[in-house]
């Protein structure tokens, strides 16, 4: 067991899933870049934002437990340089096809590294800390996408949006040389993966609360992505900001939204339950929806509205990869509520910005509150449900 937490390691792993919410984040604030120079509509620039999430959204679990047969580093490190590789692809091609293809292949790294970090806390991570470190791990996509959006403007206007994919190909190339020379003892050996995974299966699926959490992260990943990926171009488009202005409050609501993952942590240290922290947040969700797709009100208030709302829904992933150890009762286990987190979780990362771009399409913004309502809805019944899992479990 170990007996005292390696923290310098532990915010090491914490910059991969970070540089892999930079592929988040480049594409969001590059999305009105992405319609002039391919003449996209709206619907083709978001899912070239979200395909990023559709390989997660095919095959997560089945690649969680694919990848508990390797070496959780080598994985991570073939993550990096699967990302850096897609990127700079992605950099050169004059086809949105093409980009799309370099997204998906980008989302296979993604995976790769978000799978796979986890398991590497669990040999660095003495048992008191498992919630703050988890907690902290799952501020990676904010603070990644936030930092993205702050930089990347500078990049597009300067450069264009292609000099974003070819830093964010270099990037990752860079840090996997940094996680190679990472001092972490290997684990058990792989025969004994090999012949726990049938045993994973049955022990996972025992219990309702992994795909509790599956589900809950999902509906968080819908209203997230749908809000911070279509964020810029709604101030672009409807409110007449800048690029660099839309990059600059962009990043504020992501921030904030980091805040919110953080916080999640201090909330489940001082003794709140998790499902009340869940279901709070979907409400304030529904609640500041009618006000961030207002047209009556100014840009400063519709960012204090947008930055409130990410804010507080910042507390959803945080509190849920804190529950993840406590309703796996193994390191296998752990493996199968992280698969569904990212198979059934990051489907919204793929479906959120392509609904609400269809439905600004065909209706308008302010109707957009109506698809914030329904996920908040879904949200409280499932924060009710997982309550009843952990009382269960416990």
């Amino acid at each position: 067991m170990i007996q005292k937490t390696r923290w310098g390691i532990v915010f090491l792993l914490i910059g991969t899933g970070i540089i892999a919410a930079f592929q988040v984040g480049k594409a969001a604030i590059a999305i009105p870049a992405l319609r002039d120079d391919l003449g996209l509509s709206l619907f083709a620039a978001s899912v070239i934002a979200g395909a990023l999430g559709a390989l997660g959204m095919l095959v997560g679990l089945p690649a969680g437990l694919l990848m508990t047969l390797f070496s959780a580093r080598r994985v991570l490190i073939t993550g990096l340089v699967t990302i850096g590789l897609a990127s700079v692809a992605g950099g050169f091609t004059e086809s949105a096809g093409v980009l799309i293809a370099a997204r998906i292949l980008e989302g296979c790294g993604f995976l790769c590294i978000i799978l796979s970090a986890p398991r590497l806390f669990r040999l660095i991570t003495a048992p008191a800390d498992n919630q703050t470190v988890f907690a902290f791990w799952g501020s990676y996509m904010p603070l990644g996408s936030a930092a993205m959006m702050l930089i990347g403007p500078l990049f597009i206007q300067t450069f264009g949006w292609r000099s974003l994919w070819l830093i964010n190909g270099a990037l990752p190339l860079a840090y996997a040389l940094v996680i190679a020379a990472m001092p972490i003892a290997a684990p058990g050996s792989q025969e004994e993966t090999r012949s726990r995974i049938i045993e994973s299966l049955r022990e996972g699926f025992a219990t309702p609360g992994p795909l509790l959490i599956g589900v809950t992260f999902a509906a968080h990943t819908f209203q997230y992505f749908a809000l911070s990926s279509l964020f810029p171009t709604l101030l672009v488009e409807r409110l007449g900001l800048s690029i660099t202005a839309a990059g600059l409050i962009s990043a504020g609501t992501v921030i904030a939204n980091g805040v919110g993952n953080l916080a999640a942590g201090a909330l489940l240290r001082f003794g709140v339950p998790v499902w009340m922290i869940l279901l709070a947040s979907f409400i304030a969700m529904g609640a500041l929806s009618f006000g961030i797709f207002s047209d009556a009100l100014p840009v400063a208030a519709v960012a204090v509205l947008a930055a409130t709302s990410l804010g507080i829904t910042g507390l959803i992933p945080a509190s849920l990869f804190a529950a993840a150890p406590s309703i796996s009762p193994s390191p296998a286990v752990l493996v199968i509520t992280l698969g569904l987190i990212t198979q059934i979780g990051i489907s919204g990362q793929l479906l959120g910005p392509a609904a609400l771009a269809a439905f600004v399409e065909r209706y308008d913004w302010s109707y957009s509150p109506a698809i914030f309502v329904i996920v908040m809805l879904a949200g409280i019944a499932l924060a009710l449900a997982l309550r009843a899992a952990l009382r269960k479990q416990r």
